[in-house]
């Protein structure tokens, strides 16, 4: 088991299973970022363990994690124990790969979305990007504070909109929340 902290205190405890344990008078705020976290790194290591072998010798140190029309996101653990994830497109008879976007320290999510636009999966036109979607929490964000003119079905549906938006978003950078700039969280082993 391993115990998450904010400086002293525990605000979570993740099981073997993944099964996150949370303390009765733990951090709502701080507690909501942790299930996102440890999710995207289940998942990584999961999808990691459960890779086929490269059977290319020159990038034979990644492991093939999704390949849909001649397109392949691939991964491997660099020399800090972290991932680095990387999206290539194959040669007509696939023997090679060519035009590698590489993502290092565990940026799994940006290699997933990098993989689906590339290789056809999803249409960028449709997609919105991380930028393109704070800056509309900024302006919903905004309407919802300054419009007294909302009516309270308008209202609940900018709330859901927001909540839909930062399900989306990566956690927020120290400079989008002041009040959350102190507040470190840190991965340790539960002590006996």
């Amino acid at each position: 088991m391993w115990a998450v902290m904010h400086e002293v205190e525990p605000l979570a405890f993740i099981q073997k299973s993944g099964e996150i344990l949370y303390p009765a008078d733990s951090r709502t705020a701080l507690s909501r970022r942790i299930a996102p976290i440890v999710f995207e790194a289940w998942e990584m290591e999961n999808v990691y363990q459960q890779a086929l072998s490269m059977n290319i010798p020159s990038i034979s140190s990644y492991q093939n994690l999704l390949q849909y029309n001649r397109h392949m996101l691939a991964a491997r653990y660099d020399q800090s124990g972290q991932f680095t994830f990387v999206t290539w497109e194959f040669n007509h008879d696939q023997t090679g790969v060519t035009l590698g976007h590489y993502f290092h320290r565990n940026a799994y999510s940006q290699a997933k979305e990098d993989f689906m636009l590339r290789s056809g999966l999803l249409d960028e036109r449709k997609w919105f990007r991380s930028d393109q979607l704070t800056l509309l929490h900024a302006a919903l964000l905004y309407r919802s504070i300054h419009d007294h003119d909302l009516r309270y079905g308008e209202r609940q549906e900018v709330e859901q909109l927001l909540n839909q938006i930062e399900e989306r978003l990566p956690a927020a950078p120290a400079e989008a929340s002041p009040d959350l700039r102190k507040d470190r969280l840190c991965l340790s082993p539960e002590r006996r």
